[in-house]
């Protein structure tokens, strides 16, 4: 074996999505988050170099700087997500469909129906995220009372 020269061996690729934290990556994931209305477990799985959804959470909970940037990026999300209301709510390609029978022109109810099932749910997760922004307005407490004392006195002046 003189004079035979031994090369190192190969270092192995890495198989399988990543588990070390790091910013880089941090980054890319609140990237991710900030510019689509995508869960975060779609997310993870749309893309290889994504750790899974158990792994992020575990980073928001070990790394609060993390789960502070992750915050805003849901925050961003949550205006994406009353845009996205929007274009569903315009969309009107199949509001009517073609009965096979009878070849007329008919209502088609189940699109419709799945429509407002996807606005409001994006409204409540973006009320969620939002809720100053894009949640119920409330009226002020001491004005609800207030209006209350005034409807009974009201009354016992009649």
């Amino acid at each position: 074996m003189a004079g035979v020269k031994k090369t190192p061996a190969k270092a192995k690729a890495k198989v399988g999505r990543p588990t070390d934290y790091n910013d880089e990556l941090a980054n890319l994931i609140c990237q991710r988050v900030a510019t689509s209305t995508l869960g975060l477990n779609r997310l993870c799985l749309m893309y290889d170099d994504m750790p899974v959804k158990s792994t992020v959470n575990l980073w928001r909970y070990k790394h609060p700087e993390f789960s502070t940037q992750y915050a805003q990026a849901k925050l961003f999300q949550a205006d994406l997500l009353a845009e996205e209301c929007l274009d569903i709510a315009d969309d009107d390609s199949q509001d009517t469909r073609i009965d096979p029978e009878t070849g007329f022109e008919t209502c088609n109810t189940e699109f419709i129906a799945r429509a407002r099932v996807r606005i409001d749910t994006r409204k409540w997760l973006a009320a969620k995220l939002l809720p100053k922004q894009y949640g119920p307005v409330v009226e002020d407490k001491k004005s609800i009372s207030e209006s209350i004392v005034e409807k009974l006195i009201d009354r016992l002046v009649e």
